[in-house]
């Protein structure tokens, strides 16, 4: 009885314990887990160490790569270092677009934003649908690549 009774608790904690975590071929999920984990390693380790990690390539997953912004909407952190305390103004497209509005209204229940940008791994611009989630006062965001 004891050994069944324990045997069911290990495999209750087994079944918790598992949550499925989103692939690649998942892109939306996959990004929005990008964010979280972001929003974690900050929390746990601090804002100098998020910065700087999130800086390297190191952080990079072929096309995905977290970047982050401060309160003032410069970019602090991204493996595209010509893109760091780059002028908030200068948010406009390949299109035109201005999309900077759009990534400073996000809140702490996240949105969607969309944009042309250019590929990291080809240099092609391609739209980019990105998530962005405030935390904070700074804007935690990753972002993929619509498929042609």
């Amino acid at each position: 009885m004891v050994r069944s009774t324990t045997l069911a608790f290990f495999l209750i904690l087994f079944v918790v314990g598992c949550v499925a975590i989103p692939t690649e071929n998942e892109a939306a999920d996959y990004t929005r887990s990008q964010v979280q984990d972001a929003i974690r390693y900050y929390d746990r380790n601090g804002r100098d160490a998020a910065v700087e990690f999130y800086s390297s390539e190191e952080s990079r997953h072929g096309q995905w790569y977290v970047f982050i912004v401060d309160e003032h909407g410069y970019v602090i952190a991204t493996p595209n270092t010509d893109l760091i305390g780059r002028d908030p103004a200068l948010r406009v497209d390949a299109s035109g677009y201005f999309y900077g509005d759009d990534l400073m209204s996000a809140t702490e229940a996240g949105k969607w934003i969309s944009y042309i940008f250019p590929h990291p791994q080809t240099g092609e611009n391609a739209r980019k649908l990105t998530w962005v989630v405030r935390h904070d006062g700074l804007l935690f965001a990753s972002g993929f690549y619509e498929e042609k």
